[in-house]
């Protein structure tokens, strides 16, 4: 009986948060806007990528104003150089870096941990698409586009910067809303999630900011298990005004229809500033709650998600398959 009344709560509790998800997200705009105590971050060494614009450009900028050490991974490096330069002028600080790194391919990825020596403080996953170009589906890697640079990159990323985590290190995932439509089910029915046998792009972005939020779980359970002393979150920008849909086209309407409506609403989304909140929230608080690790967030609150239901066999099977489509070797 217990564990039936649990499964009900858990029920419940993810469908009270969707509701308060899908809330955030259409009124975004209208709600408080989220402030962030600054931290004094001098010392602390952090990672973004994806943060020559966007939320990756918001995140870095606001933890650069606190102090940081900041090293901006981006796959175009003028487009990164370019936003250092912004980002020095902003803040006032030099300490800002530029790394070029293409997430999506699995042999930059390895090259970019190979050539980092340096301890981490804080590793922002922020790199991401929604869409794929017909002529680039998928990686030389043999993943499809959006697996590789959503998901797949960070995970192999990590596997590999893991043993220059500092202590009480921070990793943070930039999910999605999106991935309360993901299904985990997608990883075992189309192999490498590959979108060459699937129409549309919607259902893989939503399971690939579902394997985040998962990718978190797991990934603060193997900390607490192997006495690590690092924590990761995951987290939800909302609707933020960033270039994640420019590709949307009218002629991709009967396709990605969501994404066309999200192209087409923007002047009702929030600025990549407070998108970034909550993410920049997660890289500095002291608060208890969020040192526990391992959740996912919406406008600084924790939220149900489906990872709150898979059982830890499922998650074993989910977490070797990942070490399959990447190569990677959690030591």
């Amino acid at each position: 009986m217990s564990s039936w009344i649990e499964s009900l709560r858990l029920k419940l509790r993810f469908r009270l948060g969707l509701l308060i998800a899908l809330f955030n997200l259409v009124a975004g705009s209208f709600l408080p806007l989220l402030k962030v105590t600054p931290k004094d971050l001098r010392g602390k060494t952090v990672i973004v990528t994806g943060a020559n614009s966007g939320l990756g450009y918001s995140i870095a900028l606001a933890l650069a104003k606190q102090n940081a050490t900041v090293y901006l991974c981006c796959r175009n490096k003028a487009k990164g150089e370019k936003a250092a330069s912004n980002i020095i002028e902003a803040s006032g600080l030099n300490d800002i870096h530029v790394l070029e790194l293409d997430v999506s391919s699995l042999q930059s990825v390895r090259q970019f941990a190979l050539s980092w020596s340096k301890e981490i403080d804080i590793l922002v996953h922020n790199a991401g698409i929604a869409t794929t170009d017909p002529d680039n589906q998928v990686t030389e890697d043999g993943l499809g586009i959006i697996y590789a640079t959503n998901f797949g990159g960070s995970f192999l990323l990590t596997s590999l910067l893991e043993k220059h985590l500092a202590p009480g290190a921070r990793i943070v995932l930039t999910s999605s809303t999106g991935q309360y439509s993901g299904r985990i089910e997608t990883l075992f029915e189309l192999p490498r999630l590959s979108p060459l046998a699937y129409k549309g792009d919607q259902d893989l972005y939503s399971a690939s900011k579902l394997f985040q939020v998962v990718f978190a779980r797991a990934l603060q359970q193997r900390s607490n298990r192997l006495g690590l002393d690092y924590t990761a979150h995951a987290f939800t920008p909302g609707y933020s005004a960033t270039s994640i849909f420019d590709k949307v086209t009218k002629t991709s309407k009967s396709i990605n229809p969501v994404f066309y409506f999200l192209k087409r609403a923007l002047k009702w989304s929030i600025s990549s500033d407070q998108g970034a909140m909550t993410g920049i929230w997660l890289a500095t608080t002291d608060d208890p709650v969020v040192l526990q690790g391992g959740d996912y967030w919406d406008r600084c609150r924790r939220f149900s998600t489906r990872a709150d239901w898979i059982v830890p066999g499922m998650l074993e099977r989910i977490w070797q398959l990942w070490c399959i489509d990447t190569g990677a070797k959690w030591e």
